[in-house]
């Protein structure tokens, strides 16, 4: 861990005094920062550009390819919406605007607990997203220019649908997983009723908060749980995980390197974050960051790179602290 190359950024509490006991409601932030490299000694600071006054944020995740032209990043809130902004780089204030929100939730007082486009690996004006509810409920939608339209939706889970995630090979595929403790697989070409899952698993003993597919491996699939496990699977044979890793602390969010085929961030909660090469038979811990005070919740990499700064970083964020960490690894994973 190197704590001397971590920048945080620490968020104001929302004055609750004036909220009256029947309105209210789970209040939140998007915040649009940049990482600035200090050129003398290659620190770094966070320098907030943009904050947007929302309900309570679950999920953000910006699609992977332009969509119409725009580049749009998706809000996953519980008011139980999906809202869709757009960048815009051409205003200094208004960096994201909005374009266009789900009309209502899944059921009422649900909540919007993640989202997935199905573009990782190709573009199209057109993609789909997957959202999981806290009512159990996954919804698949379309984008069009100016509206988000509610392709399918349907009862996956008994408990809250903690997760949603589509196969970036196979986009047909969706997979979720939920505070029942289960992890299921849907394919829209065989109908999306709760009855037919092509698989339906309860090796998970806890709820499952977090999955992701491997977009440099074929096949492979990430998950994690409250179990403190993460296991890794064959997609094509999930009777049992090709190997697994228990990071402690509860897993919340896993991310593959965005170009280390095998390596994956974990927010494990209760337990810090950490980073596990998943290239053996046994996955390894190559690195953790423990200087979260608070359960961490959010964790990704930085998307892009700038030849001339520094490589890859690392983003995580804890919950009741309400701060944001950029970390790296110096002469190992991340310069």
């Amino acid at each position: 861990m190197v704590s001397d190359n971590a920048e945080t950024l620490h968020t104001e509490e929302l004055d609750q005094e004036k909220i009256k006991p029947s309105d209210a409601r789970r209040v939140g932030r998007v915040y649009v920062c940049d990482a600035v490299e200090n050129d003398e000694d290659q620190t770094l600071r966070i320098v907030e550009r943009q904050r947007i006054e929302t309900s309570a944020v679950f999920d953000i995740k910006w699609s992977y390819h332009p969509v119409l032209g725009k580049q749009l990043a998706g809000v996953a809130s519980a008011d139980g919406l999906l809202s869709i902004y757009a960048a815009d780089e051409s205003s200094d204030s208004d960096l994201l605007r909005p374009v266009c929100v789900t009309e209502e939730p899944a059921s009422d007082g649900s909540m919007c607990c993640s989202l997935d486009w199905s573009n990782r690996l190709e573009g199209g004006s057109k993609p789909s997203i997957a959202t999981s509810h806290s009512d159990g409920c996954l919804q698949l939608l379309e984008m069009t220019e100016s509206a988000i339209r509610i392709e399918s939706q349907w009862q996956a889970h008994d408990l809250e649908a903690w997760i949603a995630a589509f196969d970036y090979w196979n986009p047909a595929v969706v997979y979720s997983g939920g505070d029942d403790a289960r992890l299921k697989g849907w394919d829209r070409r065989i109908g999306l009723a709760s009855s037919t899952s092509v698989f339906n698993l309860g090796r998970h003993q806890a709820g499952v908060c977090s999955i992701q597919s491997n977009f440099h491996r074929q096949h492979l699939l990430a998950t994690g749980s409250y179990d403190e496990n993460v296991f890794i699977w064959d997609a094509r044979s999930m009777r049992a995980p090709l190997t697994e890793h228990n990071v402690g602390g509860g897993v919340w969010r896993l991310k593959w390197h965005p170009e280390e085929p095998m390596l994956l961030l974990v927010g494990a909660m209760y337990n810090g974050a950490h980073i596990l090469d998943a290239s053996q038979d046994d996955m390894r811990l190559t690195a953790s960051f423990m200087d979260h005070a608070s359960i961490t919740y959010g964790a990704d990499w930085c998307q892009s790179r700038d030849k001339g700064s520094c490589d890859w970083l690392a983003g995580t964020c804890s919950f009741y602290d309400h701060i944001v960490h950029l970390w790296r690894k110096q002469g190992l994973l991340l310069q």
